[in-house]
């Protein structure tokens, strides 16, 4: 996977579900292009690495629950140090509810 071609899927999936930058003090296309550029080298690494089809998904996959996690967990710390602990447990069972298929 090339960094342009992963930089086109983004911006293909970004149009369906935006991230939010808030204002951050930062160029929103370097980002993207940071982090296209970081995943292309991985992605190349385990691709050279030799690693059966069926281990490179289940990288991949675990790498994609990780980052899941990380995001749930710094959203949810970011509402705590809001002074909105509630809402951060609020988030936390929202998406509970909804990964078994409730609203």
């Amino acid at each position: 996977m090339t960094e342009d071609m992963l930089l086109q899927l983004m911006v293909e999936v970004e149009r369906a579900d935006p991230i939010d930058y808030a204002n951050l003090p930062f160029d929103d296309d370097a980002l993207r292009a940071l982090a296209c550029k970081l995943i292309a080298e991985r992605s190349t690494e385990l691709e050279l690495s030799g690693m059966s089809q069926e281990a490179l998904l289940a990288t991949l996959w675990a790498s994609t629950a990780k980052l899941v996690l990380e995001n749930i967990v710094l959203n949810a710390r970011l509402l705590t140090l809001q002074g909105l602990p509630d809402d951060a447990k609020a988030l936390i069972d929202r998406i509970a509810r909804q990964s078994r298929g409730g609203a």
